[in-house]
């Protein structure tokens, strides 16, 4: 007996479900809610709703009245400043055989809590007869931004979807039960690589050192070269400086005197006494330079000349023989 009656019971409860309005209208129409998040606080939603030819759709006005309305009894719920942005306003219907299509979109500004590095929703949800404002039961998909993940949601959804970045519920009765409450939490960054780090810099702790050994040998290896390079380049500098020295001292050395000597020893080699063409040929001046000099010796009483045919005979005074110019 206990048996037969729990059968009756299901029966009796099954035809009164598949009877009720309810039940009726998800056969005749078919709605989907996508919600696709923003960083900024808003959600843009994307309404399709699915019925046969002889179910009455929304108009244009009544479709933009209803939005408005769902949003300001929302604000009143939570006490935050929404809005409707009008020119996000879209509704397209497409007729099939047996079948009619419409699409409503809008974007709800506000609709999230932005805090830092966490976006939060749900709260909006708790409004009396949120979907029943809407275009009643569905699926519910909500979609986040790139870079956040789920901390807490709550209820959990039951869609099974795979696709990234997306929280589905199968109806909109299971979305709504309790206090709704989606947490997300901006994702850490990846750390990436040093592009200049190779893995034979890493020094080996195992092969018998350690890291700051490493280092310190490496510290040491670059002072020594930085040193050797400094001391080579000063060396180097001090060299050049050296040369370019006695480049420069070499015109400052008294020219004059220098070729009057080669000229006093040219006579001291002959005895004291020569022709001037033979100190001409034997210190290989010109004609006009050696009597220069020898005019510039004789004024410094260093020699005296006399003229003998077409020469000259050139004797050294007591001064020059003594070596002294």
């Amino acid at each position: 007996m206990n048996t037969r009656a729990t059968i009756l019971t299901c029966a009796l409860v099954a035809v009164l479900f598949l009877s009720s309005p309810a039940f009726t209208a998800k056969a005749d129409t078919l709605v989907q809610y996508r919600v696709l998040l923003s960083q900024d606080g808003s959600a843009t939603w994307n309404i399709t709703q699915a019925a046969d030819l002889n179910v009455t759709m929304d108009t244009w006005q009544s479709f933009q009245q209803r939005i408005a309305n769902l949003v300001s009894d929302a604000q009143s719920l939570t006490q935050r400043t929404m809005s409707l942005d009008n020119d996000s306003l879209q509704m397209n219907t497409i007729w099939e055989n047996q079948s009619q299509t419409t699409e409503y979109q809008f974007s709800w500004l506000n609709f999230s809590i932005i805090q830092t590095g966490k976006i939060i929703f749900g709260d909006a949800f708790q409004t009396q007869d949120f979907f029943s404002k809407l275009y009643g039961d569905g699926e519910i998909k909500v979609i986040y931004p790139t870079g956040y993940t789920v901390q807490s949601v709550s209820p959990q959804p039951n869609g099974g979807e795979t696709d990234p970045q997306t929280l589905d519920w199968l109806g909109t009765q299971f979305f709504v039960i309790g206090d709704p409450s989606v947490v997300l939490v901006e994702a850490a960054p990846s750390p990436t690589p040093s592009p200049t780090a190779t893995p034979t810099a890493t020094p080996n702790k195992e092969a018998g050192g350690g890291g700051w050994q490493f280092y310190a040998l490496l510290a040491s290896g670059i002072v020594v070269a930085v040193a050797a390079s400094l001391a080579a380049f000063f060396i180097v500098k001090r060299r050049k400086t050296t040369e370019d020295g006695n480049d420069k001292a070499g015109p400052e050395l008294p020219l004059i005197e220098s070729e009057e000597e080669k000229v006093v020893k040219a006579i001291q080699a002959s005895g004291g006494s020569a022709y001037q063409s033979a100190i001409t040929e034997k210190c290989r001046f010109s004609k006009a330079k050696t009597s220069q000099l020898l005019s510039a010796l004789e004024k410094k009483g260093v020699l005296t000349r006399y003229k003998r045919g077409r020469d000259k005979i050139v004797n050294l005074t007591e001064k020059g023989k003594g070596g002294s110019s």
